[in-house]
């Protein structure tokens, strides 16, 4: 009766070790294939991103963008913002939010001039160092007759390896942490190769202009207008101003500069 019974077992090994391959097999070839298509998704996302910023430029800023598309050679780049100081009173509260400012931008305590004045309408305070990457800075503080204080924050960088988004970005959150921005800019200077058929207005042309002038004065030329095309999120209508002012040669200065209210 035993020896019956183990050949039964036997049997049944047999015939299940097959069906345990199979599911085996399958397993593996369904954890196979979702790592074929977890790679496959994310090499479609990247190259996607990659048409986005090279292609479309999408994902870099506009002025970043527009630099790229007329050639410009980027000669200094100047990014500014102005904040509210709620919490500052008096004269003695803004030094240390001036020394805070700076030393958030990468500038040492002990360097630079600091330079306190007083205006026909204001108590000011400024700060002009030089930060760790050689980018100059000025840092103005200043309270009004009625009380209230305000913080300017301006960082100039020099170089065509200068990202004008990147700029912004540190900007921008360095001066959120003081208070509520104001108002910021942004002004790029450079040269530009001028071609025969190219003119600053068909550089802008592709731009969804709000409001336009055009100022010649000889051969210099200086437009100003409203586009939201050279806002971050391309929905706000923001204030521009390009002026080119050629050399003599095919070569031209050009200073774009953008503001945010």
């Amino acid at each position: 009766m035993s020896r019956e019974w183990v050949l039964e077992e036997d049997l049944l090994e047999e015939v299940a070790s097959p069906v345990v391959s199979e599911e085996g097999l399958g397993q593996f070839c369904r954890h196979v294939l979702t790592k074929l298509l977890c790679t496959w998704g994310i090499l479609i996302l990247l190259s996607y991103q990659l048409y986005l910023i090279s292609d479309r430029q999408i994902l870099s800023h506009p002025v970043d963008a527009f630099i790229d598309r007329i050639g410009l050679v980027v000669q200094t780049v100047t990014v500014n913002a102005t904040v509210e100081l709620p919490s500052v009173r008096s004269f003695t509260e803004l030094k240390p939010q001036v020394i805070r400012a700076g030393r958030l931008m990468g500038v040492s305590a002990d360097t630079g001039v600091l330079d306190a004045r007083a205006e026909y309408d204001s108590r000011v305070l400024s700060w002009t160092a030089i930060d760790r990457e050689g980018r100059q800075h000025t840092i103005t503080g200043a309270i009004s007759e009625t009380g209230t204080a305000d913080l300017h924050m301006e960082m100039t960088d020099w170089g065509c390896e200068t990202k004008i988004k990147d700029s912004i970005t540190e900007m921008v959150l360095t001066a959120g942490r003081f208070g509520k921005i104001k108002s910021s800019s942004v002004q790029v200077e450079g040269i530009v190769d001028q071609q025969c058929d190219i003119s600053p207005e068909k550089w802008i042309q592709p731009w969804r202009l709000v409001d336009l002038q055009v100022v010649e004065a000889g051969p210099a030329v200086r437009l100003q207008g409203i586009t939201p095309d050279l806002d971050q999120r391309r929905r706000k209508p923001i204030a521009f101003t390009l002026s080119v002012v050629p050399d003599g040669t095919t070569r031209g200065r050009l200073i774009l500069s953008v503001y945010n209210q």
